[in-house]
């Protein structure tokens, strides 16, 4: 009995053994997500992009890396999460089991990336992020390019503030969904708005639009006097914007973030009165060239670049950036 239990365990070292090679775990690679991954001059690179979702931003985002990646001589092969948390964990994995020298992701959720970073790290291969860091421990990834949502509310405040010229004035806020870069935004828009910008309403439409004519429709009931709604994003100020112009409130100063074709035709038009853009494109193109960069080691090489940004109004939209990749 014991001779049969020792040949049991054995065998169960062995092959337990055999699967961490069989992976591509080893123990030098667990939780070093900054110094994995340099990629020989000659060797082809190939990326791993892990999308969140399948909406504007997103394929904009996805067309703008490939283009660049083309044009760099660099592999891709693209996952799609469906802004499903448990299919981005697959994904990775998959990612993995393809064997990438590199995953970049557009998360969909803080939680799933956290689990995807550490999966990443504990097979040997590096991870990059887009749009967001997530409070992620920057030692555990190989980079990432990043939206500054703080400088999106900071700016969107100070224009704010601006605008009113000091007066008093009642203001609303149509947010993405609770936690996270929503709340972030909120908070930098506040605190540069000054004190007599009062923000009396404030609800999460969850980045959908007609969710954000709904909130706005409940908005105009409770506090009807509101002068400026700041919207997270311009697909949920067009919704906003719907039930203004049904309810004859086209008094009602939007403002909002992204830099979208339609945006900036809508501050053209006078519809919405500022955003702020921080394009896709930008994002993308900025992804392959910092990991081309990092993985390449070479000197210019960025671990953390923010995206640029430009606040759009009708006196400038003839100098807002192109949105998508061509």
């Amino acid at each position: 009995m014991i001779d049969v239990s020792r040949g049991r365990l054995r065998r169960t070292a062995v092959l337990t053994a055999a699967l961490a090679v069989a992976l591509g775990f080893t123990a030098c690679s667990v939780d070093d997500g900054e110094k994995q991954g340099a990629v020989p001059s000659g060797k082809k690179i190939r990326i791993g992009f892990v999308n969140g979702n399948r909406i504007e931003f997103h394929m904009c985002l996805e067309k703008a890396l490939q283009a660049r990646a083309a044009q760099k001589g660099v592999e891709v092969v693209t996952a799609n999460s469906a802004a499903d948390p448990t299919r981005e964990l697959a994904n990775i994995d998959d990612m993995i089991v393809k064997k990438v020298d590199v995953i970049v992701v557009q998360t969909v959720h803080v939680d799933a990336l956290r689990g995807g970073v550490s999966r990443a790290n504990r097979a040997g291969i590096p991870i990059f992020l887009t749009g967001v860091t997530g409070g992620i421990d920057q030692s555990k990834i190989l980079g990432a390019v990043v939206a500054d949502v703080n400088q999106v509310g900071s700016s969107l405040g100070a224009w704010l503030a601006q605008d009113t010229g000091g007066r008093p004035a009642e203001v609303a806020v149509i947010g993405g969904a609770p936690g996270g870069a929503a709340e972030l935004m909120t908070a930098a828009f506040k605190k540069s708005a000054g004190t007599q910008a009062k923000v009396v309403f404030e609800q999460p439409a969850f980045w959908q639009r007609a969710k954000a004519q709904d909130v706005a429709e409940n908005l105009l009931q409770a506090r009807p006097r509101v002068k400026y709604v700041f919207v997270h994003n311009e697909d949920m100020a067009f919704g906003a914007e719907a039930a203004f112009r049904a309810a004859r409130r086209t008094d009602i100063e939007i403002l909002s973030n992204g830099g979208t074709p339609d945006g900036v035709q809508a501050i053209k038009a006078g519809r919405f009165a500022v955003t702020v853009s921080n394009t896709p494109k930008d994002i993308g193109e900025m992804a392959v060239e910092n990991v081309v960069a990092l993985l390449r080691k070479e000197p210019s090489a960025k671990k953390i670049d923010n995206v640029p940004q430009l606040v759009v109004t009708k006196a400038n939209t003839d100098k807002a950036p192109p949105y998508c990749a061509v």
